[in-house]
């Protein structure tokens, strides 16, 4: 008998071929572009990088999302489809990795890392596409089982990344990412794209510039970028520095990094239900008041222990509120703008991934590591503060 993909009134049935497929996917999207995150600074000293070189080999990531995703995401929209921009963001994503790989100097880990910024400014037309797997009224949800899924594919990746490295030198984990990208690709490939339901429009600049007028995305996109600003300025910038500091070795690190990455899993896991009793405000809420108390706290902690649990309540918070506040930027437009407003909203968000690590080392210098977490902590709060009229303007199509 032929499988059924969805219930009419909307509820999805156990097994949907095409979503596990699309799911399966997605896990390797995030898998080849995190295999390699724990040793990639270590990777780049050991090719003569120095300090300044590192930072903006870092950089480099976030910076291509931000020239890219809101082109991606009106490209899609004009074309009507999806899979096409996916299939090229797992394709790049190998590629990536194959560059980094083999780059002969530190300076080609800038070309490789930002090949992978590249990959992941496609994520803005995956996660439309991913979406479209679930009835049009489970955003929430569709966005927090997609943060699960990449949650887990980075926790399993980075924890998988060192010991590959240990194991089979430097290069192994970029070797794996190809293998990674190449089959997520093969699977994407052979996964049917599910259509809008309603008619296709021609996006624009104009259609641009209507999509990222409105404030409730722009708002939106706002309190995501302030807290993606205090994720990779705290959580991969400074928590790593102030973790030395207090004498903890690369492997307490490493380990403050999986209990974040463990605890932003488990929340996306629990959002799912939990979008169907608790608003989309409550939960963003909640999830970023957990998200700043991380940064705000950190300087005050010394225990390992505490440490850790510090860092998962963090990482609590954001498994929270970033998917939330991506499943209301999914409502605030028609179905076939919803990539042309997801690329807004991603390219905002990548200015806070960008500047957060850019621009934290400056206030270290001036403030100490302390001052640059407590910061961090601060810019999530004024997200926090900003809830009320974004959702407030949040009005489905």
């Amino acid at each position: 008998m032929r499988p059924v993909l969805a219930r009419p009134h909307g509820r999805l049935r156990r097994l949907d071929p095409a979503l596990v497929a699309a799911s399966l996917a997605l896990v390797l999207y995030w898998a080849a572009l995190y295999v390699y995150v724990p040793i990639l600074p270590l990777y780049a000293r050991a090719l003569g990088a120095s300090l300044s070189l590192v930072g903006l080999i870092v950089a480099s990531y976030g910076f291509s999302q931000l020239l890219l995703r809101v082109p991606i995401g009106l490209a899609a929209d004009r074309l009507g489809r999806r899979r096409p921009f996916a299939l090229a963001g797992l394709a790049t994503a190998a590629l990536s990795n194959l560059v980094l790989a083999l780059a002969p100097t530190a300076g080609w880990l800038l070309v490789g890392r930002g090949l992978a910024g590249v990959s992941a400014a496609t994520w803005v037309v995956l996660s439309v596409l991913f979406a479209g797997y679930f009835p049009a009224s489970a955003t929430t949800r569709a966005m927090g089982t997609a943060s699960f899924l990449s949650g887990l594919a980075q926790l399993v990746a980075t924890t998988a990344g060192g010991k590959l490295a240990a194991v089979g030198g430097w290069t192994t984990p970029f070797l794996v990412g190809v293998a990674l990208g190449g089959l997520g690709t093969l699977v994407l490939a052979l996964t049917p794209e599910r259509p809008p339901a309603s008619a296709p429009t021609t996006p624009s600049w104009r259609a641009l510039l209507r999509a990222g007028g409105q404030p409730a995305l722009l708002l939106l996109a706002t309190i995501a970028a302030l807290g993606q600003y205090s994720f990779w300025a705290a959580s991969y910038a400074f928590v790593p520095v102030y973790a030395a500091g207090l004498g903890l070795g690369p492997a307490e690190v490493g380990l403050l990094t999986t209990a974040m990455l463990l605890a932003y899993t488990l929340a996306a896991l629990a959002l799912v239900p939990l979008a169907r009793h608790v608003s989309d405000r409550q939960i963003v809420s909640g999830g970023l008041v957990l998200a700043a108390l991380s940064p705000l706290l950190t300087p005050l902690v010394s225990d390992f222990g505490l440490l850790l649990v510090v860092q998962a309540v963090g990482g609590l918070g954001r498994g929270l509120a970033f998917p939330s506040l991506m499943g209301a930027c999914l409502r605030v437009v028609g179905p076939h703008e919803r990539a042309t407003a997801m690329g807004v909203y991603q390219a905002v968000y990548a200015a806070g991934m960008t500047l957060g690590p850019a621009t934290a080392g400056v206030i270290a210098e001036s403030l100490g590591v302390s001052g640059a977490l407590w910061v961090s902590g601060g810019l999530t709060l004024v997200g926090l503060l900003l809830t009320g009229p974004a959702f407030r303007a949040t009005d489905p199509v």
